[in-house]
């Protein structure tokens, strides 16, 4: 009965997964000397092929990420469309986190008065299912304007709090944002009853937290004068296999290294006969990794491969995105690759 649940998204999935780009692509896409060839490239890829066939003449960086950026949306919905309405439940925490991302993007360009054109959303299931009026949030021209878009809105608190700082700045409200949203979506997996996708999900988005959070940490020690309240006060304020008292420890951490001690004492290192040292997004991004492969093995027949490929095609999207704006400002292809940690 369960196969029979899964087989449609599953399958899905597998025909969706092996249009991945491979990193030999990847490696190509960096040595492009101009945005428009980049383009070129993408158009004859399988995995973008669809997507940029109705978006001819396109020279502009904006414009190639944004036509980028809604083929992960495009993905999305044709992945929510063979799901039940059990399995909608863990794709509505993914549309939160694609809704999050817009506002972040929305209140970056307001702030800083950024002149290049913001994307447009042409995807009719974005535009549908999104909380607000997106091309409202678009037009606003001020936070006062975007304030009134989100009237009715599970963000309108959040950003009315915000407001109230006199001097809350972009930052303020990208961290603000990324803690509604992990602790809104913790707190709901949490009140779960036990369940299979229970396990899935907390196991994905708990070890998302830890990580979120010690990156802060480590952040912090390496690149910031904070005080460990501080500190504390920008963590999202939950837990999955961290003690309470292992994250004030790291808080307290004198330095990177002392970080590093305590963490490899936690249960993420703990019996391990080695220990690699914080090495800031590489270290995250392996943790992730080895989430989703654990996950997935796990639960071969449940949410948990459908979430490991939108991960790895968001991560996809994150590495475009920089080559493409790494082309656009004539970076050295070597430093592109070290941008999106490719190796070879």
């Amino acid at each position: 009965m369960k196969l029979m649940h899964y087989s449609g998204l599953i399958t899905k999935t597998r025909a969706m997964s092996g249009k991945l780009l491979e990193q030999k692509q990847l490696h190509e896409l960096t040595e492009l000397a101009t945005v428009s060839e980049a383009v070129d490239f993408l158009k004859e890829t399988a995995g973008y092929q669809e997507v940029f066939q109705d978006h001819e003449g396109i020279w502009h960086r904006g414009q190639a990420e944004a036509v980028i950026r809604n083929s992960l949306y495009q993905d999305f919905e044709k992945l929510y469309r063979f799901s039940n309405k059990e399995q909608r439940l863990a794709f509505r925490y993914v549309f939160f986190r694609y809704e999050v991302d817009l506002l972040k993007r929305l209140v970056k360009h307001l702030f800083r008065k950024e002149q290049q054109e913001l994307e447009k959303y042409s995807d009719v299931f974005f535009r549908e299912h999104a909380a607000f009026s997106i091309e409202q949030g678009r037009r606003s021209k001020d936070m006062g304007e975007l304030e009134q878009c989100l009237a009715g809105t599970r963000y309108e608190t959040l950003f009315m709090q915000l407001r109230n700082h006199e001097r809350s700045r972009y930052a303020d409200y990208a961290i603000g944002l990324d803690l509604f949203y992990y602790d809104t979506v913790f707190r709901e997996i949490k009140g779960m009853k036990p369940s299979e996708m229970k396990s899935v999900l907390m196991q994905i988005y708990g070890t998302r937290i830890d990580w979120l959070n010690i990156m802060w940490i480590y952040r912090s020690k390496r690149f910031y004068d904070q005080t460990p309240g501080e500190i504390i006060a920008w963590m999202i304020p939950h837990s999955y296999r961290l003690k309470k008292k292992e994250r004030e420890l790291m808080a307290d951490a004198a330095d990177p290294e002392e970080l590093n001690r305590i963490l490899a004492r936690t249960g993420y290192f703990t019996g391990k006969d080695a220990f690699v040292h914080m090495e800031d997004e590489i270290s995250y991004r392996k943790v992730i990794e080895d989430m989703y492969a654990k996950v997935t093995r796990k639960y071969p027949v449940s949410m948990a491969p459908v979430m490991k490929y939108i991960h790895e095609k968001e991560l996809e999207i994150g590495r475009l995105t920089t080559i493409i704006e790494g082309i656009r400002y004539q970076v050295a292809p070597r430093d592109i690759k070290d941008f999106i940690l490719i190796t070879k």
